[in-house]
């Protein structure tokens, strides 16, 4: 069985930034009050859908309830991506597999992302705005933090089996769905992944060198690690 599809986390993994709640939290200057909303969702004190509302509504308050989609879009839009991108897109698509992006992250920038690097589909969790365009405390937790059901539902719309997806992560939160696909790849040294994790990488141009490999190397790729 080989890699037929590549589903990327995005925040940490294709852009510089860990994450792109954190960038808009510091931006607007609530990153402290969010911490405390985070702490209380890590003890389950609230849920994921409380704390997506809670969030966004500092952004709301910060700004005397006149944020707009387009000024979050600015404010994503300093995100910066990696550098390699759109080389690792050409190398993926060369070799005839497709891309996804999977995302606990911002689905303003995760659009962007997508048409940089040309994926196939992306799920991530949807801002709400009115009719004027003005943000509304809460959202649509398409992903949440659950990448496990996330991933049946991208490889099943991308047409493939769980073993055929090689999933890149770099956290915690994306160790459920690592446990369901046959090319697990962790980027960095988060070890909340180690022993969850098939392959290692540091760099994004990595994730090209570990396809030739499986490519090249039997059908599973056993024992394969990146450089």
């Amino acid at each position: 069985m080989k890699v037929k599809a590549v589903v990327f986390d995005v925040d940490g993994v294709l852009t510089e930034v860990k994450s792109s709640w954190g960038f808009v939290h510091e931006t607007l200057g609530v990153a402290d009050r969010a911490r405390q909303y985070a702490e209380l969702f890590e003890r389950g004190e609230i849920t994921y859908q409380d704390w997506l509302r809670l969030d966004t509504g500092l952004w709301v308050e910060a700004t005397g309830g006149q944020i707009t989609r387009w000024d979050l879009e600015r404010i994503l839009s300093r995100i910066p991506l990696r550098p390699c991108i759109r080389d690792v897109s050409i190398c993926i698509h060369r070799m005839g597999k497709r891309i996804a992006l999977l995302s606990g992250g911002i689905d303003l920038l995760v659009t962007r992302v997508a048409d940089v690097i040309g994926a196939d589909l992306w799920m991530a969790n949807q801002l709400s705005f009115d009719s004027r365009w003005r943000l509304v405390p809460g959202g649509v937790a398409a992903v949440g933090v659950n990448k496990a059901r996330a991933i049946k539902l991208i490889a099943g719309e991308l047409g493939v089996s769980l073993g055929e997806v090689m999933y890149v992560g770099d956290s915690q939160w994306d160790a459920d769905a690592m446990r369901l696909v046959g090319y697990p790849v962790a980027m960095g040294n988060d070890m909340s992944l180690e022993g969850v994790a098939k392959y290692r990488v540091n760099r994004l141009s990595e994730v090209c060198d570990i396809l030739k490999k499986i490519e090249g190397e039997g059908q599973n790729g056993e024992g394969l690690t990146g450089p």
